[in-house]
């Protein structure tokens, strides 16, 4: 091969090696949410197969003076908003909070969340389907089957034909405390079998449960199991077919067990290939990152790893959960809140990795805005290899925390890098 890719050229003509280690951002650091008053916290971000992206979060008493409730903002690929911040929430009474959002291959996206009573028992899980254009497809739904006690924190995968997962924490489900509870849906909204229980091992607390889902439908999930692992808490997955049997027994992700691995997160490639993230007290200063990554067949490729190089006070915790993004060709980005490495406070950093499992480029900070805390960052990942970030910020939109994000560009691999430079017959930049 003896041409040189134009995308190539104009990469390395306009993207300096300072911007790349950065994470190679594209246009500045913008804010989300449009009412500021309150706090607008906890947003999640999903992206569709041409890069257009849904962000969704939970506002105070926006939606009924009082409580919490959930919004949401669409974006198209170059960033621009598309339509106004929009409520997602039909039932406004009490509290609806931390939602999240799936998107299918055509744009269309469902969001869940938590609302207090209104199953008529505590919490319950709830959500509302969305075509690509915005418009709301049905009434608002109630996930879970039983509502004894609370059912909360849900989590949402779409596959590309739009047939999608819930799943959740219930509490006393199971015989013991919480349990990890799902149900599958298909396209149209419709429930596709009962609701079903994903933990086997059912002693104590097993939640805050994360599920991801591959081109085919099959789907993971991961959560955190407490002293299942012989230690105070550790993080247990199952896979699923596509038809919601599982795929193999129960596992656990962590290989170091001593103290507590817990808010675990899962993104899967296009093939099933997926990572886990979690936090975990092993990297010599407070908290840090770490990960397992996996290939279709369930089997752990390589050693767990370390996620986040800067080891000082807390990686992932107590405002900084870690977020996994993988692209459909397995290259993938992890986020996590650091404290006090921005010099102010929580900050939100990320490492971009190939599918290898490589780092691609250093560590790098997210936000430009480091006052105050940064924190709950969120990744979404294109196939593109595009991705955006959101957080919560506190102070930046004038009143508490608002939500912002980044947008940011493929990174051209080194070695394409190299041999670009060598074909086009000129020398690197100097900088």
């Amino acid at each position: 091969m003896n041409r040189l890719l134009p995308a190539v050229v104009v990469a390395l003509t306009v993207l300096p090696v300072a911007v790349w280690s950065q994470g190679n951002p594209v246009g500045p650091e913008f804010r989300v949410n449009t009412y500021t008053t309150n706090q607008q916290s906890n947003p999640v971000v999903a992206a569709d197969s041409a890069g257009n992206f849904v962000v969704v979060w939970r506002s105070l008493a926006q939606d009924n003076g009082v409580g919490n409730g959930v919004f949401g903002q669409r974006y198209d690929g170059s960033g621009a908003p598309v339509g106004p911040e929009f409520r997602v929430n039909t039932y406004v009474f009490a509290s609806q909070s931390l939602p999240a959002v799936a998107v299918d291959g055509s744009g269309n996206f469902v969001v869940v969340w938590m609302s207090y009573t209104q199953d008529g028992s505590n919490w319950g899980v709830f959500g509302q389907r969305y075509a690509s254009s915005g418009a709301a497809l049905g009434p608002e739904f109630r996930a879970n089957t039983y509502t004894t006690g609370a059912q909360a924190a849900p989590w949402v995968a779409s596959d590309p034909s739009g047939n999608f997962v819930v799943v959740w924490q219930g509490d006393g489900q199971d015989g013991s405390s919480y349990g990890v509870f799902g149900q599958r849906y298909a396209s149209s909204g419709a429930p596709l079998g009962p609701e079903f229980r994903l933990n086997t091992y059912s002693t104590a607390n097993q939640s805050l449960p994360r599920v991801a889902s591959d081109s085919s439908g099959n789907f993971v999930v991961v959560w955190r199991s407490d002293t299942q692992d012989g230690s105070v808490g550790g993080i247990s997955g199952q896979r699923y077919a596509s038809s919601g049997a599982p795929l193999g027994p129960e596992f656990r992700a962590n290989t170091f067990t001593t103290g507590d691995q817990f808010r675990p997160d899962v993104s899967s490639d296009s093939s099933g290939n997926f990572v886990v993230v979690w936090v975990s007290p092993q990297d010599g200063g407070g908290t840090g990152v770490f990960g397992q990554r996996y290939d279709s067949t369930g089997a752990p490729v390589g050693p767990e790893f370390r996620v986040n190089s800067y080891t000082t006070s807390n990686q992932g915790y107590p405002q900084g959960y870690p977020s996994v993004a993988v692209d459909p060709s397995g290259d993938f980005v992890v986020v996590w809140g650091s404290s006090g490495q921005d010099g102010s406070g929580t900050g939100v950093f990320g490492q971009r990795f190939a599918g290898s499992g490589t780092p691609s480029g250093p560590e790098f900070l997210a936000t430009t805005y480091t006052t105050n805390d940064q924190f709950r960052p969120f990744a979404a990942a294109d196939p593109a290899g595009r991705f955006v970030v959101v957080w919560a910020s506190d102070g930046q939109d004038g009143s508490t925390y608002g939500v912002f994000g980044q947008r940011y560009a493929p990174i051209v691999p080194v070695e394409l890098m190299h041999l670009s430079i060598e074909q086009d017959g000129r020398p690197p930049p100097q900088h």
